[in-house]
């Protein structure tokens, strides 16, 4: 398939998850944003993942706030991404839920934070769909791609709702797949 096809399937299957995710019912939203922030802690806990990395979610994304609030009292070093210009993420720790910024694109990210660089135990990723080989439809900067090249050797973990998960979504040459999904087959 040529590029501009796969460019053009990706952005018609963005805008149907988008609605689909922005149609969900609160409570029914909120009891599985729930059962995912329990399955993940049970991973984080059995890995002993010290060092995460994670989106502050923004819209209608998977809410993972509650989550990363019982990490920080639990003392694990938190990495959020600030999203710059030209593809590029800003990798800033994360002392408190409440010192969070506006930034680019509808993003949020720590306020008066300090720059991390170093290794990563966990990427929890930010995705609009997911297939089941691990393949991540973004969407659509390629920030994450270049960020997940970069980490190879973090463990790297899909957040998703039903409707995210397919058997195929279009791929790129340099699209780069998760390890592991967490999602349910029902809401």
């Amino acid at each position: 398939m040529k590029s501009e096809d796969i460019l053009k399937n990706k952005n018609i299957l963005r805008k149907e998850i988008l609605k689909h995710r922005a149609a969900i019912d609160s409570k029914i939203k909120s009891n599985y944003d729930h059962w995912i922030c329990d399955q993940l802690y049970l991973t984080i806990e059995e890995w002993e993942y010290e060092i995460i990395h994670c989106y502050i979610p923004m819209k209608d994304e998977i809410d993972i706030l509650p989550l990363i609030e019982k990490l920080l009292r639990e003392g694990k070093v938190i990495i959020a991404p600030k999203t710059l210009k030209k593809r590029k993420l800003q990798h800033l720790v994360l002392t408190s839920t409440k010192d969070i910024e506006k930034g680019i694109y509808g993003t949020q990210h720590p306020a008066n934070s300090i720059e991390y660089v170093g290794d990563l135990d966990l990427i929890i990723t930010p995705g609009l769909a997911y297939d089941y080989k691990g393949n991540r439809l973004g969407y659509g900067g390629g920030y994450y791609d270049e960020f997940l090249r970069e980490h190879s050797n973090a463990h790297k973990i899909g957040l998703a709702y039903p409707f995210q998960r397919m058997k195929n979504i279009p791929l790129d040459s340099h699209d780069i797949p998760v390890n592991e999904v967490i999602s349910k087959r029902e809401m």
